[in-house]
């Protein structure tokens, strides 16, 4: 019997993603009682929004976070083999009523400031390194709430701003001007000032036509438009998403970290003919996890990985951020986006 993908943002997708790749990525939404559950879609097939439900009246539909962090399999990978988790908080649709519905305005802070509260306070009792968790959203608001609230893990935006209403086609029509005027350069610039640690970057941007519209420097992931890339980049951390199997080996060689779709144990071989390294992070090299090596083996792929990819920081600085349960920002990851990849179905 073959492996059967789980619901996405289940615990189940979650515990399989964390352990079969280097992280996952997960989606958080706040319930009408004041609590956080798993869920990407703001709506169901009924029509109700997310947000006008309580936690116990969203059982059959989502996990709560507290559920998941209450996982060993998930959580202990999560402090002590240097995994790392990216936290998106989904705003709530303007229809449902809640922050602040159509007008939005500081009641839509006031209403991801409460999420990222909940997030700390959820976080607060385990261990967790700082290249180890990010939070981010496509709110432009986030930055802002994320000020309001003294919390010690890294922030980032998603960029360009995809709204919480309409088809998935109408919300990419109203993004293409923020698209065509944000090379991925100047996003990276952006994040920089903004003090994100890294930056999450739609696959557009490096492939196919749709990287050639944007104004300023277009970059890709082979020739010209690699060489472009490396010298913008100079080492920032940027997660690519989706990633089909097919780029998944030529974003790696780039030194960029792939958010994927595809989480399938029994994927050994990618389309270009070689064997597909799920954990190139975590587990670099044959049967050594980067946990179990000592301080000489992990300086020694650091500066490997720093004069292939031209970082910007010294072998001291990246050492600096290295332990067993950390792993700098820069090394090329592959995430689990909803944890075991997405499973297209609307409750």
């Amino acid at each position: 019997m073959g492996w059967e993908q789980p619901r996405e943002n289940s615990i189940a997708a979650l515990i399989h993603g964390m352990n079969h790749l280097d992280g996952v990525e997960l989606d958080l939404r706040l319930t009408s009682d004041d609590d956080l559950v798993l869920h990407h879609d703001d709506s169901f097939a009924s029509g109700s929004y997310v947000e006008n439900y309580t936690l116990a009246e969203l059982v059959e539909k989502g996990d709560s976070f507290s559920a998941l962090l209450s996982q060993t399999e998930f959580t202990e990978p999560w402090q002590n083999e240097g995994k790392c988790v990216c936290i998106e908080l989904k705003g709530p649709h303007p229809s449902s009523g809640k922050g602040g519905g159509w007008l939005a305005g500081s009641a839509r802070t006031v209403h991801l400031a409460r999420m990222l509260e909940l997030v700390h306070d959820a976080l607060e009792p385990f261990t967790l390194p700082r290249s180890s968790v990010v939070l981010y959203s496509f709110d432009p608001r986030f930055l802002k709430a994320a000020k309001q609230v003294n919390s010690p893990y890294e922030r980032a935006r998603l960029v360009p701003h995809l709204r919480e209403w309409g088809s998935s086609r109408m919300k990419r029509i109203i993004a293409a001007p923020s698209f065509i005027t944000n090379s991925l350069p100047r996003l990276i610039r952006k994040h920089r000032r903004w003090g994100a640690p890294m930056i999450p970057c739609a696959l557009d941007y490096l492939h196919g036509s749709n990287r050639l519209l944007v104004t300023g420097t277009s970059v890709g992931l082979e020739g010209g438009g690699l060489e472009r890339l490396t010298r913008a980049r100079k080492g920032f951390p940027t997660f690519v998403w989706p990633v089909p199997p097919e780029l998944e080996s030529k974003l790696l060689d780039a030194g960029l970290t792939a958010i994927t779709d595809f989480c399938s144990p029994e994927l050994v071989e990618l389309p270009c003919g070689t064997s597909r390294r799920p954990r190139p992070a975590t587990q670099p090299l044959g049967e050594a996890r980067w946990h179990e090596m000592d301080d000489g083996e992990r300086r020694e792929l650091l500066d490997g990985w720093r004069n292939k990819w031209q970082w910007e920081r010294s072998i001291d600085e990246l050492c600096a951020d290295s332990a067993p349960n950390s792993i700098p920002w820069e090394v090329p990851r592959i995430i689990g986006h909803r944890g075991a990849g997405r499973t297209y179905s609307k409750d």
